[in-house]
């Protein structure tokens, strides 16, 4: 509390125009902070590098289709973090590093991409962005001519 009134004291020692100035100084400290936070992350980015969704046939390519990784781009403030990607699925990989996709059955498979970082990760301020890679297995409906 004396801290408060020692705060007091000394603000009412300045003159009233002074405490216009400072007013206005902090506003436009804050605008110009504002603005260069801005300018720095305009370039900013988390996409998927090629296709986001693949339709496959069920059957195609003997059973299994191999996907090979096409990545992410993501740059944060002006900094690439792409050496921060995560990537979650259930998909096994083949000796070469390429997903494997079944197509013996109809399914739906996902490789899912977060990033940590303070825009996309997890302490962004609308929680985790994730970036979603989606492959449908379906099967076509042969013979089916409407013509």
């Amino acid at each position: 509390m004396a801290r408060r009134k020692n705060f007091n004291k000394a603000i009412s020692k300045f003159h009233f125009l002074t405490k216009i100035v400072i007013v206005v100084f902090l506003v436009i400290g804050i605008f110009i902070g504002f603005e260069v936070c801005s300018w720095i992350s305009l370039q900013d980015r988390f996409q998927l590098k090629g296709a986001a969704a693949f339709s496959i046939d069920v059957g195609a390519d003997g059973g299994k289709y191999l996907y090979t990784e096409e990545g992410v781009e993501a740059v944060c403030f002006g900094r690439d973090v792409s050496d921060r990607l995560q990537i979650e699925t259930d998909l096994e990989r083949d000796t070469e590093g390429r997903y494997v996709i079944p197509t013996d059955k109809e399914g739906v498979y996902t490789i899912t991409y977060t990033v940590d970082c303070f825009k996309f990760g997890e302490n962004a301020p609308g929680g985790t962005i994730k970036r979603i890679r989606v492959f449908t297995v379906t099967a076509t409906e042969e013979g089916n001519d409407n013509g």
